[in-house]
């Protein structure tokens, strides 16, 4: 089982040095995509962590959080999020983060339908989908069927394992890894997505 930390900005300046010394973390879940004003915008800290990353030869995988609930917004988002792909290498997933209170507007079947064929395309570029969110959302928000073909990445902060599958569970928002200043998120990770990915041949984005 590894230990996988999720940041983005609001983690600031990390010493990724500190953080590879430390050896608490297998690996690192980078947001690439936030929300703002309507529109995807790239995390100001992806790219300078994404670098600290690969010179420690960390694994690194990534998510974007998402708003859309149209196909045109959900089109949007993989154009902004393809293009901070371009040219870069993951080890890990790349996560869907599915949360947002204004996703609850769509049916749960017509919520996770979108967020399948988001999961599809990323595939289609040669990454690991995956899908990001927490229980009572995937409860009462999502409907389990269309997103059966993705591992999910489930937020639960009670202290025992949730009962629904899953890839990866995020267990805390308040654990501490030397060279981050604050709190991060902490994940269980009960699949070697490092070695999957690997295997696979996958990691490496596709252009078009």
């Amino acid at each position: 089982m590894a230990e996988i930390m999720d940041v983005s900005r609001w983690q600031g300046s990390i010493d990724w040095d500190a953080v590879k010394r430390s050896g608490k973390t297998d690996g690192v879940m980078l947001r690439v995509l936030g929300r703002k004003g309507g529109k995807p915008y790239l995390d100001p800290c992806f790219a300078h962590n994404y670098a600290e990353c690969a010179r420690l030869g960390l694994p690194v995988g990534g998510y974007y959080y998402t708003c859309a609930v149209t196909q045109r917004q959900t089109e949007e988002e993989l154009a902004a999020l393809k293009t901070a792909l371009r040219g870069k290498t993951f080890q890990l997933p790349l996560a869907i983060d599915v949360e947002d209170p204004r996703l609850r507007s769509l049916a749960p079947a017509k919520l996770s339908a979108l967020v399948a064929r988001a999961a599809d395309r990323i595939e289609t570029w040669n990454l690991y989908a995956m899908v990001y969110t927490y229980t009572n959302f995937a409860d009462t928000a999502l409907a389990a069927q269309p997103l059966a073909p993705y591992d999910l990445w489930l937020a639960d902060y009670r202290g025992k394992r949730p009962a629904r599958r899953h890839g990866m569970w995020q267990y805390t928002n308040s654990g501490k890894i030397p060279g981050v200043s604050g709190p991060v998120d902490l994940s269980h990770a009960y699949k070697d997505y490092a070695a999957i990915i690997q295997r696979k041949g996958l990691g490496k984005v596709k252009g078009e």
